[in-house]
């Protein structure tokens, strides 16, 4: 999970995503179907302005673990939504970085193989704090590992919990 990318493999990755958004246009319109079309490029557009608003917060070893996450074989794919763009000065790169790493490689090993599962990631600035909304839906094979992992974690409050969706919300 903590790949060092180069420039090549980004660029590559990038354009494999880019060459799969156009296809998906490209066969909307062949079908008849620009309504479709239209949906898909604004759904371009709106992930285009999240990357641009994670990438905008300063946080690089964060938002580099974000976008390139989906890239590398996960048992569960993510998506992420920055409710706003101010900078919350004292929170650490390294320290968002580390919990989630951490994180995400607890949750790949405790979900069921070959499924379908997602964590969203919701991120809420203000002026004095950052708080992170976790939501995921999937099948967890290891629950209790998970549970164990996350009650001493400070940081971390458990706002819904079930084999097969939780919600954390986390504070920095």
């Amino acid at each position: 999970m903590n790949n060092n990318w180069t420039v090549v493999e980004v660029l590559k990755h990038a354009r494999h995503d880019w060459m799969n958004k156009l296809q998906l246009i490209k066969g909307n319109l062949a079908l008849d179907r620009p309504e479709r079309a239209k949906s898909i490029i604004d759904e371009i557009v709106l992930e285009a302005q999240q990357e641009s608003r994670l990438s905008n917060l300063k946080l690089h070893r964060f938002a580099s673990l974000l976008m390139t996450f989906n890239w590398e074989g996960h048992r569960f794919t993510i998506d992420y939504d920055i409710l706003n763009e101010n900078t919350v000065h004292s929170l650490d790169d390294a320290e968002v970085f580390n919990w989630f790493t951490t994180f995400f490689a607890l949750l790949n090993e405790a979900v069921e193989p070959f499924l379908d599962q997602q964590l969203s990631i919701t991120l809420q600035l203000d002026k004095d704090s950052a708080k992170f909304f976790l939501d995921f839906r999937g099948i967890l094979k290891s629950e209790e590992e998970v549970l164990n992992w996350l009650e001493p974690q400070k940081q971390a409050a458990i706002e819904n919990w079930s084999s097969n969706q939780f919600t954390i919300q986390l504070s920095f």
